[in-house]
């Protein structure tokens, strides 16, 4: 481990889920470009961390557990909106069911995300100071920015949206 890591790391503002973002996911890359190498900044870019790769077939399966319940909820078979995926797990049907049957679109979403963002803290655990835990930032650090996005000015209209896709 580098002590550029150590540094970066503990410049970065604590986050919270339902925060505001202290920092731009942008500003946070850039931070990140100046302190690593400029492999390890890349592979923050490209998701080729393995932290990123289990985030990325936890994502997939919960939206095509979403696709699922949507789709027999509208008729709808759900085959052609599904993303291929590594995994699933049984935990996820339930949850996404609850979401799709919520009459709010909003407590929909922020239930989503707070399932997203434990999810996040979950495959980060043992990571403090490495390429990992900076990884996980910066998907945390994406789900504030998507808040702050939805809590100003057209941001029922974007989860509205969402709600009219399978």
């Amino acid at each position: 481990m580098k002590n550029g890591h150590y540094y970066l790391v503990a410049s970065l503002p604590m986050l919270q889920f339902g925060m505001k973002p202290p920092i731009s996911y942008a500003d946070f890359l850039e931070q990140c470009a100046q302190e690593l190498s400029p492999c390890e900044a890349e592979e923050l870019k490209e998701e080729r961390i393995p932290l990123l790769k289990k985030w990325k077939i936890f994502d997939i399966s919960l939206r095509n557990e979403l696709v699922r319940t949507r789709a027999v909820k509208k008729g709808k078979d759900p085959n052609k909106y599904l993303r291929l995926s590594d995994g699933s797990g049984p935990f996820i049907a339930p949850l996404a069911h609850w979401a799709v049957n919520q009459d709010s679109p909003m407590d929909a979403e922020r239930y989503l995300d707070k399932i997203r963002w434990e999810k996040i803290e979950e495959i980060k655990t043992g990571h403090y100071f490495d390429t990992e835990y900076l990884a996980a930032y910066g998907l945390q650090l994406q789900i504030l920015e998507r808040w702050d996005r939805i809590n100003s000015g057209d941001g029922m209209k974007i989860l509205e949206g969402l709600t009219e896709k399978i």
